[in-house]
């Protein structure tokens, strides 16, 4: 979005420039921000959207033939040294995809922390860590919400903190991922390419160019990530069929600008597509347990209505126009049925632009927001308060500015927080560009607006949000400089929560307790980079028929001849079964054992090599 209260100039250029498609390993490795000693995975790796059994793991290979597609192979372990490794495999990228590679890691346990690593030609990536989501009965599920990471802005240094904290469980991001725009940086972070992208190569770049950033690229190791797009991802104020930064006489076909960009989105994020194959529908659920539902929607691009301006009448006939869509009827009664239907104790709802109203002087600030659409607001609240659905809670981003809002229904009380719908979190950017030095603007906006609890027009940084049973609580964390690198000096000023079966925020005397001290990715003992590649021994590694009663099938491949040992343990511990398979040359191979004896239940199958490492999959019996 563009700040309400101020004039920013973007200057289009709309002569192209002609390039390849995919950015080359010479072109690559000769950037100033490239850190070499990750060749050929100069991007790092990055995890997203688990379920309780299988996560989605990234990376981009780059080569030195990028007419040519490779093979990548990849592992799953459960400690850092990818000794004890649960799946492995390998896949096919080329140009089509950018090189960037994109595997569905699948028969994990739930609410268990994972790592990964993938193999070109026996060079290892950077290792990367993940957590499947719980099942059940959870106790507690801390995340980051972040959004709007304009490069040009300033350093990701919020980011370089929360790596370092290692106590979250996810990240939430809430859209502007990249931006569009060109021009130069005040802290020599000038957009690759120069220009407002526009084609499949100009946006190609452009994530590249982000993904190379080390603290981006630092907690994207860390954490598995769940994203959204906004605007900036295509262009600035999108909407369904255009955008307020695109011009179809000098830039041309908009749907074909926007295919592009969502294109590339797909190859460079690891978003789980509820339709493969469509780019566009990335409205989505995950379920945490009996603790928290998430619906994570698309309020921009898959049906919203063109935006409107700023100062607005609340009268304005185009601004009270029931047909308008912020979601559309078939986003909007996904995300009905799906408040209908949970039955975890909080209905998040994880979108990109404020849902709260917001007035100034009598006139709507900003069209951009769900203020623009409030029939559509409308009957979305209607529905929850209607059908008494509990625990609503939103988090947003887009507004390059922190905010906790109680959500007004019909009759609302300030003072004691009655006929309030929900509650939402709004964060603030961790770079783009803010509200800075307007003269008693948050006092203006909260003596207009009694429902906004708190705003905070100046400063960068994300939400830490904790969910436990009894509450949710928000804290506001704050960078204390994006203008010089590696200035990790981060505050937590304010905090705010609500308990369950209430609808309104209470201010929180602290900031939550930092209590989850997960086991680090790579302590001294573990470098990222092994100094001796060591890829899998195993290329792959199936267990069928699976569940199973009678003669098991296991099928490897390995990579260097092996003296290979098959061992079945059960719960736990005990080994049940044990098969020396002696020495096993390189290449697809099988073993069989006869199961029917084991008593029903789960049991762990492992395949050793004579070089320590393993492979391991779960059967059923």
């Amino acid at each position: 979005m563009r700040n309400p209260f101020a004039l920013l100039f973007v200057i289009s250029f709309p002569t192209l420039v002609l390039r390849s498609q995919v950015l080359t390993y010479e072109q690559l490795s000769a950037r100033a921000d490239v850190d070499s000693a990750l060749a050929p995975f100069y991007h790092g790796v990055a995890s997203g959207d688990p379920l309780t059994d299988r996560v989605i793991i990234w990376t981009r290979v780059t080569t030195n033939s990028p007419d040519t597609g490779t093979t990548v192979s990849w592992a799953v372990a459960l400690d850092t040294g990818m000794t004890q490794i649960v799946q492995s495999g390998s896949t096919y990228t080329s140009v089509s995809r950018d090189f960037t590679v994109r595997v569905d890691v699948q028969g994990l346990q739930p609410n268990t922390w994972y790592y990964y690593q993938f193999y070109w030609n026996g060079i290892p990536s950077l290792r990367g860590r993940t957590r499947t989501l719980p099942a059940g009965d959870t106790d507690s599920i801390r995340v980051a919400v972040a959004s709007c990471q304009n490069f040009t802005s300033g350093f990701y240094n919020i980011y370089q903190w929360l790596s370092r904290t290692n106590d979250v469980d996810a990240i939430f991001f809430l859209g502007d991922f990249i931006y569009e725009n060109g021009g130069t940086s005040t802290f020599g972070r000038d957009h690759d390419p120069p220009y407002e992208i526009l084609t499949l190569s100009d946006y190609r770049t452009r994530h590249s160019q982000y993904r190379l950033d080390k603290d981006l690229r630092e907690v994207l190791r860390q954490y598995p990530i769940f994203s959204v797009w906004d605007d900036h991802e295509v262009a600035n104020n999108s909407w369904r069929d255009g955008a307020e930064n695109h011009d179809p006489n000098t830039e041309g076909d908009f749907q074909t600008r926007k295919n592009q960009a969502l294109q590339v989105y797909s190859e460079w994020m690891p978003l789980r597509y509820p339709n493969p194959g469509e780019n566009v529908r990335i409205f989505r659920r995950f379920i945490w347990g009996n603790l928290m539902d998430v619906h994570f929607l698309d309020t921009r691009l898959f049906d919203r209505d063109e935006p409107l301006g700023f100062l607005l009448s609340p009268n304005d006939p185009v601004l009270t126009d029931t047909a308008r869509r912020m979601l559309g009827p078939e986003q909007r009664q996904w995300l009905l049925d799906g408040l209908s239907s949970g039955t975890a104790l909080w209905r998040v709802i994880a979108q990109q632009v404020m849902m709260a109203p917001l007035q100034v002087l009598g006139l709507v600030v900003n069209g951009d927001q769900w203020d623009g659409y409030p029939a559509e607001r409308r009957r979305l609240w209607d529905f929850i308060i209607n059908n008494n659905i509990p625990n609503i809670v939103v988090f947003t981003g887009d507004i390059h500015t922190a905010w906790a809002n109680d959500l007004p229904y019909t009759g609302y009380d300030p003072n004691t927080g009655a006929n309030s719908v929900g509650v939402e979190f709004v964060a603030t950017s961790v770079t783009s560009g803010n509200l800075l030095n307007i003269p008693g603007g948050a006092s203006l906006v909260q003596a207009a607006n009694p429902h906004v609890k708190y705003v905070n027009l100046e400063d960068h940084g994300l939400i830490i949000a904790d969910f436990n049973k009894q509450r949710v609580q928000a804290d506001y964390y704050f960078v204390e400089t994006i203008e010089e690198p590696d200035n990790i000096n981060v505050s937590c000023p304010v905090a705010f929560y609500c308990n369950l079966g209430e609808r309104f925020l209470r201010q929180a005397s602290g900031c939550v307790t930092q209590k989850k001290k997960y086991p680090p990715l790579a302590p001294p003992a573990d470098p990222l980079v092994s100094s001796k590649p060591q890829p899998p021994f195993i290329t792959a590694f199936n267990v069928w028929p699976n569940p199973t009663k009678s003669t098991m099938v296991v099928q490897f491949g390995l990579t260097t001849p092996q003296e290979v040992i098959l061992r079945v343990v059960d719960l736990a511990g005990n080994t049940v079964y044990t098969s020396h398979l002696g020495i096993q040359n390189p290449g697809l191979r099988y073993a069989h054992f006869d199961a029917s004896h084991f008593w029903p239940g789960y049991y762990f199958v492992y395949l050793e090599g004579s070089s320590g490492r393993k492979g391991c999959a779960v059967l059923k019996m």
